[in-house]
């Protein structure tokens, strides 16, 4: 958690541009009533907004930068509470109307167990009649830059300086263990010196996690292509699945 990458007013500016799929997570947590349970919140691009409707919602990142970063923005309101904390593993002793693992945050989950232990945890705090929504990047869409070469990739300004970051990266994807490398260079213009980060995620089919979240007693109510609602196809960059607390698959 002490690369750059982890750095929480870095990301804001990294991911200042990342927001098409905000109405879409307001709309759900919106129909639902709360309180919410966001897992992975980062530096609350979701929580905020999703509070700012007067829902109540506790934002959960285990980078602490990050959530220092949430509460800065948050200022003095009580909402969203932002909590430094491990997705695979919590105990908040309450239950929420939905729990959120928004862009693509699941494949910080590396294995199956990572995967059984966080849902595990989702499904015991959920309401009855709660809602846990995940979307993530389809393998195929991912795994398409993966050819181990350096390459320019983007830029942003230094949240310090304002002066330019500059960002250049390499992918490689392991298909034995659906496991995708990101190796990052951050060059800073104003003197020249670089930082290195290295980001590791596991890509997940939509047939996978129907699989994962079965075993926990999780139910796949939708699944979608998109944030419009669209149905998923071979050729879709976004899967989006919907469930509910169903019955555990005790053969699994």
């Amino acid at each position: 958690m002490d690369n750059i990458y982890y750095n929480g007013q870095h990301y804001d500016q990294r991911y200042s541009t990342y927001t098409h799929d905000i109405d879409f997570w307001c709309d759900l947590a919106r129909s639902n009533g709360g309180p919410v349970l966001e897992l992975a919140a980062g530096t609350g691009r979701l929580s905020l907004p999703i509070a700012d409707l007067g829902i109540d919602v506790v934002g959960l990142d285990v980078a602490p930068s990050m959530v220092d970063q949430a509460v800065r923005k948050r200022g003095p309101s009580e909402s969203p509470v932002f909590l430094v904390g491990d997705m695979r593993g919590f105990e908040l002793e309450r239950r929420f109307g939905l729990v959120v693992i928004a862009c693509s945050s699941v494949c910080h989950l590396l294995s199956d167990e990572d995967a059984l232990s966080c849902f595990a945890h989702v499904a015991a705090h959920m309401r009855p009649d709660g809602v846990f929504a995940i979307d993530v990047a389809t393998p195929r869409h991912e795994t398409a830059r993966a050819d181990g070469e350096w390459k320019d990739r983007f830029s942003y300004a230094d949240p310090a300086t304002g002066q330019d970051v500059r960002v250049r990266g390499r992918r490689k994807y392991d298909p034995g263990t659906r496991q995708l490398t990101d190796d990052m260079e951050y060059t800073f213009t104003e003197d020249g010196r670089t930082e290195y980060a290295t980001r590791s995620s596991r890509m997940y089919s939509a047939e996978e996690l129907h699989d994962l979240l079965a075993r926990v007693g999780l139910r796949v109510e939708h699944t979608f292509g998109g944030f419009d609602g669209r149905e998923l196809e071979a050729n879709s960059d976004t899967q989006v699945l919907i469930c509910s607390l169903g019955r555990v698959n005790l053969g699994s």
